[in-house]
């Protein structure tokens, strides 16, 4: 379990953010839909990864109001994928897996684990959002840096990766996170349930 933490640590975070963001979070497949089908909000997130922790920031660049940005965080945050701290907000994990569950015939509980959806920050690209099938990597403007990004997420993670298109690069990776790295520390550790609004409070204003 230690070397799936010190892994998970060597992730990147954006200059300027806390050292104890989370290392991986896993985000429902409807929640992660209502995230990728929004093209504000995969802005928002590209914007964070960048650097960009304020909702004025992160207005002034999108050219939106601040109480139309306060809505889109406010949406991120209540899902997950966005955490609040000290009066900013940033991108609330290094990285993202997307999950489902469902009963068993025996009334067990199956994690199932999307390897083609994810997401996680790049220094280059900003926020790599990994959309599985929505993803067009063949006729996609950035898919060399994508790549690129995918790579150094490879190296870092200690994964060797065969594939050389993005999106099935990136479902290496998040296979062999699942089963090495969350199961290992599922199987040693423990799991925290919570709302994401156990986190503090914010007001529309900066």
């Amino acid at each position: 379990m230690l070397e799936s933490l010190k892994r998970m640590k060597a992730l990147s975070l954006p200059k300027g953010y806390p050292e104890d963001i989370d290392l991986i979070r896993l985000i429902n497949y409807r929640t992660f839909l209502g995230c990728i089908l929004n093209d504000v909000r995969c802005s928002i997130m590209s914007l964070m990864a960048k650097g960009y922790t304020s909702a004025l920031d992160i207005a002034t660049a999108l050219g939106f109001s601040r109480t139309a940005i306060y809505r889109h965080l406010h949406s991120l945050r209540k899902n997950g994928l966005v955490t609040y701290r000290n009066g900013r907000f940033y991108i609330a994990a290094r990285f993202f897996l997307v999950y489902d569950v469902e009963l068993d015939s025996e009334e067990g509980i199956k994690l199932k684990i999307y390897a083609d959806k994810g997401g996680f920050a790049d220094e280059d690209v900003g926020f790599v959002l990994v959309k599985g099938e929505s993803c067009r990597c063949d006729v996609c403007s950035i898919a060399e840096r994508c790549l690129k990004a995918v790579k150094n997420l490879a190296r870092k993670l200690e994964i060797k990766v065969r594939s050389e298109i993005p999106l099935e690069a990136f479902a290496e990776i998040a296979r062999e996170v699942a089963y090495r790295d969350v199961l290992g520390i599922i199987k040693s550790g423990y799991l925290i349930v919570k709302s994401p609004f156990d986190e503090e409070e914010y007001e529309e204003k900066e």
